[in-house]
This record gives structure tokens, C-alpha cells and sequence, in this order.
């Protein structure tokens, strides 16, 4: 007894520990793969929203530049074709710099319009280019205590130096590359402050005008991204394109994260954004994960999170999987004990159910193959239960199945009506209609030709039957009666069916042989809810409308021979 006990409670315990090693690390390693991802994914989700925040911001303060490009455009559509040319003549500079002041006041007059309803636009202006030979030096508007715009003194091309990148490069970048771009930051010169630029060179009769722009404040982009919150300390930082370090909450500009990681790849971004990338570098001795994304003005946002915070949630959940773990590991021990004590215990009755077994009880579950007591009852009850098994199917056989056909039986109908009334009563929504079929020439070819050929023709009959109704059960009801209950597709296609029964045995007329021509009357009833409360009252209408069919064709064969 003590061997089959410890065998089991043995294989019990090694399945469970394995079960659980096996999942618990299969769950492990799927909890660090899901955590890693969905950390990439919600970290370039804040990097996504802050980008759009501020490339709708950027977008409008484009928009408001571009909308200046196009009225200083229109303004410059009236200027004589040679107004830019050199000449020592007076009057043809008056001219100049009358006309440039109506242009310039044109210009100046819009764009004050426009600076005023764009949001977070720090300074406007628009200088003119000194090499023209004009006095105009343009305007220069800047917002004073965050409120109303103040007229400064307009910038004078003249004294501005190319290689003051410092304070100069929003007029020299935008003219060498010949279009509208985003500069900066770079401290202004006359604010003090840093500030982001969006200037466009202007253009007439292949002359250089000047350079129309605007400013929005370095400080504007900062404190959006100072507001940002990542997990516990995270935080959002501001790079050069090249992924030098612009804005830095904990560090100072000009370092790219290469000075800090040496193992750490600069060449990264040279890409838009960080995608579904994990990176991960080290700090001042913290481990950090990062994702980037670059806005419309390329310069870079990124997003910094201590990878301790991203494990925290990781960490829990394995905790809470080895507790899991090490209470269903108690379960199934103790479990295992009980199973032990339970097939133990009842040997002495295993041995007498044998007996009874032998009696009948052919059901029995019988999976075990040991070498023990057990085992040796079992292969005991296995025989008795493989013989009892074939005698129970080969006596349904012959009970429930009709010999000479092979279709079910006039009792195989009962039972099957029977479960059929059972759901009817149950209040089941149910489905189903009943064919009742009856074979026109049986007592004509036994009485002509033999029973033989009488049992071919109630065999051809049956065929073409089962054929038709391929999908539903077939009954001999007896002699020359067959019946089928129709349920599922079958049902849906009943229409389609019988009016196949009756092409297919009509093309058996053909045929020389009296006894291969199918002639059967049919007829077919569906059942109503609530009008039938039994099965049996939907055959009895199957059955009336086959008497009817019977009749219609006894009509038509005397109307052939000529009789009334």
C-alpha cells in the first residue's frame, strides 16, 4: 500500500514544482519582454505628445511669418522693374526710399495684425537690406511685460556680422539658404534673452530686400517641458539635431550622452525618433532608459527614465508570482496526500466492484497500468469491460437498425421522437420538420417479379432517400414506410430537397428494370410552436400530406390508362 501512496504523492509534487517552475519562468521572461515594451511605448507616447504641443505651436508662428512672406510679396508687385539698380542720381534714391517706406509701413501694418493673434510671439520685425542703398532699415516690434508690442529701433543690416552667430544668425541663415527656416536659440541682442527664430529671405527682381521674421522665447519651450512628468523622476530634456544636449533639467549644454556612457552610440540620432528601440545608457552610475523624437524646427526632444522605476511594477508582479507559486506548491502537496490516502483506502472495494463489473457495469474507466494490486484488478476489469462493450453495440445493432436496408429502425424513430418531445417540452426553440415517405409499387413488383426484387426496389428507394437527405437521419417505419427528421442545413433547404427527391426519382424511370424505379408518395410537415405539442402530431401531418401525394399519383396513372 505504502508504494502506490508514495508513488503518487511522489509524481504529484514533481509535476506541480515543474508546472510551476516551467510557467513561472515562461511568465517571467513574457512580464520583462511586456514591461520593456510597454515602457518604449508610453515613454514615445509623452515624446509624441509633447512634439505635436509644440510643432502645433511652431506650426503657428510659421503660418504667421508665411502669411508676411505673402503680403510683403503683393507690396512688391508695384515697384518699378528697375528700382533696385544703382545710381548716384538723388532724386532716384528719394525714390527708393519712398518707396521702400510705403512697402516696409505696408508690411509693418499686417504683420502687427498678425504677430498680435499668434500666440507665445515674443518680437516681430523685418529688416532691410543695407546693400540696396536705401536709408529704410525696416522695423523691429517686441513685446513689452508680456502684454502689447513696442516699437524698438529698427536693425541695421549695415552693422550686422556674419560671424556674430551668437546674435546674427537669423539674418545670415535663412538668406545662404535661400528659403524660410528655424534658427537658433541664440541671445538676442536686444532682449538679452535666448530666443528661437523663424525668418524668410524677401525677394524682388532677384534683389535681396531683407529678412522678415519672428521670435517666440527659449523660455516658452523650457517651462512646457519642465511641466512634463515621467513615471517618479523622470523627465523631458531638449538636444541639438546632432543629440548635443540643448536644455538639460540636471545638466549643462554642449554634452551629448557619449561624454557620460562611452558605450553610448551618437550616430542614434541621426534618426527622427528613437521608434520601438529599446536604449538604454548609464549616468552618473543610474541606468536610464531614453526615447527621442525631433520637432519641426529639428531640434530634438528627448525622454529620460531611471530603469529602477520602469522595474518597480516588474518587481511586484514577480513577488506576487513566487507567492503564488510557493502556495499552489502547498496546495498540490497537500493535495497529493489526500489523493493517496483516497486510492488506498478503497482496494478492498475495487476488488468486489470487479464481481460487479462482470454483472454489467461495462462504463467503468479503466487508464491505470501499474504493476501492483491495483494494476492487476484493472487489467481485469479492462477485459471484462472490451468484451460487454462489443456484445452492448453488436445487440444496438440489431435492435435499433434495420437489417435489410441499414437505416435506422422503427425504435431508433421512438427514441429519437422521444428526445425531440423532451426539448419541445423543456421550451426549447427548436427547428425541425418530419418526411414521411411511402414506396407506390412494392405490392406490384412482389407480386410480378419475386420478394427479391421487391427488397432491391424498397433498397433503391431507401438509397435515393439517404442520398437526397444526405445530412439527416433516415427510418424504416416498416414494409414500404421510410421517415426523416430534417434539422440544420437540411431544414433550411427542405424546399430545395424534396423538389430534388422528386426530380431524381423521376429520372429513374427511365431505367428497363421495373424494380431500380423509385415511385414513392411523400410528403413533409414543419413544426409549429405553440400549434404542435409533440412530435408526433408533426409526422401525423407529414403523413397526411404523403396520403394526399399517394392519391395524386393514383389519379394521374388512371388518367393514363384512360380511367375515370
Amino acid at each position: 500500500m505504502h508504494s502506490i501512496r508514495l508513488k503518487i504523492t511522489a509524481m504529484t509534487i514533481f509535476a506541480a514544482l515543474t508546472s510551476i517552475l516551467v510557467m513561472g519562468s515562461i511568465g517571467f521572461l513574457t512580464l520583462s519582454r511586456e514591461s520593456d515594451q510597454a515602457s518604449v511605448e508610453k515613454m514615445n507616447l509623452i515624446g509624441e505628445n509633447l512634439r505635436q504641443t509644440l510643432n502645433a505651436y511652431f506650426g503657428s508662428l510659421q503660418q504667421s511669418v508665411e502669411m508676411g512672406i505673402h503680403i510683403a510679396a503683393d507690396s512688391m508687385e508695384t515697384m518699378d522693374a528697375g528700382l533696385f539698380l544703382h545710381s548716384a542720381d538723388a532724386s532716384r534714391k528719394e525714390y527708393l526710399d519712398a518707396t521702400l517706406a510705403r512697402h516696409c509701413e505696408d508690411v509693418e501694418h499686417a504683420l502687427r495684425s498678425i504677430a498680435g493673434n499668434t500666440s507665445g510671439v515674443e518680437a516681430f520685425y523685418y529688416c532691410i537690406n543695407s546693400e540696396l542703398g536705401s536709408g529704410e532699415k525696416g522695423f523691429f516690434w517686441t513685446r513689452e511685460d508680456g502684454e502689447s508690442f513696442v516699437r524698438q529701433e529698427a536693425r541695421d543690416a549695415a552693422i550686422l556680422n556674419m560671424n556674430d552667430t551668437e546674435h546674427t544668425v537669423w539674418y545670415y541663415a535663412p538668406i545662404r539658404a535661400g528659403t524660410a527656416m528655424w534658427t537658433g536659440p541664440y541671445t538676442d541682442a536686444y532682449q538679452g534673452v535666448p530666443v528661437l527664430s523663424y525668418s524668410a529671405p524677401i525677394y524682388s527682381q532677384g534683389f535681396l530686400v531683407g529678412v522678415l521674421g519672428m521670435d517666440i522665447l527659449m523660455d516658452t519651450i523650457t517651462q512646457q517641458i519642465d511641466a512634463m512628468r515621467v513615471y517618479d523622476t523622470g523627465y523631458v530634456y531638449l538636444m541639438e539635431p546632432d543629440g548635443s544636449i540643448l536644455y538639460h533639467p540636471t545638466l549643462m549644454s554642449g554634452y551629448s550622452q557619449h561624454d557620460f556612457d562611452s558605450n553610448f552610440d551618437d550616430s542614434l540620432f541621426q534618426r527622427s525618433s528613437s521608434g520601438d528601440q529599446l536604449i538604454r545608457y548609464t549616468i552618473n552610475g543610474e541606468q536610464r532608459q531614453l526615447a527621442f523624437t525631433t520637432l519641426a524646427n529639428r531640434l530634438k526632444v528627448g525622454v529620460s527614465v531611471p530603469v529602477s522605476e520602469i522595474s518597480a511594477s516588474r518587481r511586484r508582479m514577480s513577488i506576487m508570482i513566487l507567492g503564488v507559486s510557493a502556495v499552489l506548491l502547498a496546495v498540490f502537496s497537500l493535495l497529493a496526500l489526500f489523493l493517496t490516502r483516497a486510492v488506498t483506502r478503497p482496494l478492498k472495494n475495487l476488488v468486489d466492484a470487479s464481481v460487479r463489473l462482470m454483472d454489467g457495469d461495462y462504463e467503468a474507466v479503466l487508464d491505470y497500468d501499474g504493476k501492483d494490486e491495483i494494476g492487476i484488478l484493472t487489467q481485469t476489469f479492462r477485459h471484462m469491460r472490451d468484451y460487454l462493450k462489443l456484445y452492448i453495440q453488436d445487440l444496438n445493432s440489431r435492435v435499433y437498425y434495420d437489417a435489410m436496408t441499414g437505416v435506422r429502425n422503427k425504435g431508433a424513430y421512438d427514441i429519437s421522437l422521444g428526445k425531440l418531445n423532451g426539448r419541445i417540452r423543456a421550451g426549447e426553440d427548436i427547428a425541425f420538420a418530419m418526411v414521411s415517405f411511402d414506396c407506390n409499387e412494392l405490392k406490384h413488383i412482389n407480386d410480378m417479379y419475386g420478394h427479391s426484387q421487391g427488397d432491391i426496389y424498397l433498397k433503391t428507394a431507401c438509397h435515393l432517400i439517404c442520398q437526397v437527405f444526405k445530412h439527416s437521419p433516415v427510418f424504416r417505419m416498416g414494409g414500404d414506410e421510410f421517415a426523416v427528421i430534417l434539422q440544420g442545413d437540411d431544414y433550411r433547404e427542405r424546399e430545395d430537397l424534396i423538389a430534388r427527391f422528386d426530380r431524381e426519382a423521376l429520372d429513374t424511370a427511365q431505367r428497363t428494370e421495373p424494380w431500380t424505379v423509385v415511385s414513392a408518395a411523400r410528403g413533409m410537415a414543419v413544426y409549429e410552436k405553440g400549434r404542435d405539442t409533440d412530435a408526433g402530431q408533426v409526422m401525423a401531418r407529414a403523413d397526411q400530406a404523403m396520403y394526399e401525394d399517394k392519391r395524386r399519383h393514383r389519379a394521374r396513372e388512371k388518367e393514363g390508362r384512360g380511367e375515370k
